[in-house]
């Protein structure tokens, strides 16, 4: 897995960029200084924006007061954790839709000079074409940029070409994350799932990302501290949701952990293994104490809120409840999916599908709920759940194409049965 803290050797490249840009200024005409530092303060740039309407997206030119985000990062590196991770979400939504608009043309240069951050402090794409932005496009141009934003010449493929902006949207995420210092600082979890984002975009292979909204959709969320009165995380409070929710995953994974000592019990038995297996058994055991005691003291605090009686005791009830519920069904659901329960997992996804806020976490569930019911030759159960899930999204490509693909294995299992 590609470790995101090795991204700093492109940070030391950067900074050595802006230091020989600053030599060159010297003797340089006065006119042509103040063109090559207009992009470090706040400027107008002509920039690409989309109007979503239904199934269909349009683009429009805007010209927007802001900062190039290499600049902004540069006189900016503390940033909040969770507005960094809308920007990741900001700028892959704005090429997913530039990818719908311009009917999968590739917009080819994205990396720190491509982007805008306006005072509003949204991230924007910049309109290449525009000739207002031609000396951005020479930044763009240096060896250094192309070599560290620009996908080698040697893995493009035809057919491709959304493969150029997978690989400069994976690179910009990595040189962001080393430009800047996130506040709170990154989860391991969080380092983790974004170094498997940076690695599906960048590296070919069977598991790369085909689509942007791919990787938008596994980026990772804030995850917000639940109880102010407590220093208790969502990861902890995570366990008492499960528990609450019918203990399914908790369960699961007991079972296998009873599957596993009864395996290494009879490996040491013959004599495979020794003494650490006794450590590894114990080490299992803790584990699953410290778990159960995290769900006890979880639950205790939402009681607590409860029995305050108070409205906003009731408020934090409700608030943490639903965002419990939204992580613990999405944990039992992939344990359901893993343990081929699949009746539990599809009464999972379909609850997920009613309680999700964010359109692809709908799209998604809806999907896996889709296919689950048709692996079982429910394909007419499948059409109505899309058309449940095409209610809340509007429209969804997939859906639809998951749709029509069960009707009409559904009409020639009735032409069969006539």
């Amino acid at each position: 897995m590609m470790k995101i803290k090795s991204q700093h050797q492109i940070l030391m490249r950067f900074t050595w960029i802006e230091v020989v840009d600053t030599q060159r200024r010297r003797g340089m005409p006065r006119e042509t200084c103040r063109q090559r530092e207009k992009m470090n303060m706040e400027e107008m740039y002509e920039v690409l924006r989309f109007i979503e309407h239904g199934a269909q997206c349009r683009q429009s030119m805007d010209c927007v007061e802001g900062t190039i985000l290499i600049y902004y990062l540069r006189d900016h590196p503390t940033v909040e954790k969770r507005i960094l991770f809308e920007w990741f979400r900001q700028i892959g939504m704005s090429l997913d839709q530039f990818h719908r608009c311009r009917k999968g043309q590739c917009y080819r240069y994205l990396n720190p000079y491509s982007i805008v951050v306006t005072g509003e402090g949204a991230l924007l794409l910049l309109n290449l074409e525009a000739p207002e932005n031609e000396f951005v496009m020479k930044k763009m141009q240096q060896r250094a940029v192309r070599a560290h934003f620009l996908r080698p010449a040697a893995v493009r493929k035809a057919g491709q070409m959304r493969a150029a902006d997978l690989f400069g949207f994976g690179r910009t995420l990595q040189f962001m994350l080393a430009y800047t210092e996130a506040v709170p600082g990154l989860t391991y979890w969080e380092k983790a799932k974004l170094a498997r984002v940076i690695s599906r975009c960048t590296e070919s292979g069977r598991r790369q990302y085909e689509e942007i909204r791919q990787a938008v959709r596994e980026l990772p969320e804030v995850r917000k501290r639940l109880i102010r009165r407590k220093t208790l995380w969502l990861a902890g409070v995570g366990a008492a949701a499960l528990l609450a929710a019918g203990g399914g995953l908790h369960a699961v994974m007991k079972e296998n952990n009873a599957k596993e000592q009864g395996e290494r019990r009879q490996e040491r038995k013959d004599g495979t293994q020794t003494e650490p297996v006794a450590d590894s058994a114990d080490t299992a055991r803790d584990s699953e104490t410290r778990a159960e005691e995290r769900m006890e003291e979880a639950a205790d605090v939402l009681e607590t809120f409860l029995l305050e009686n108070t409205e906003e005791g009731n408020r934090q009830v409700i608030q943490n409840g639903r965002e419990l519920e939204v992580q613990a069904l999405r944990c039992l659901a992939a344990a359901y999916e893993r343990e081929d329960m699949e009746e539990e997992a599809i009464r999972a996804y379909g609850r997920l599908v009613e309680i999700e806020e964010r359109q692809e976490m709908i799209e998604s569930a809806g999907v896996k709920k889709m296919q689950l019911e048709a692996g079982q030759g429910q394909y007419a159960q499948a059409v109505l759940t899309g058309e449940t899930v095409l209610q809340s999204l509007g429209t969804s490509q997939q859906i639809e194409q998951l749709m029509a693909e069960y009707v009409q294995k559904s009409d020639g299992e009735e032409q069969s049965d006539e």
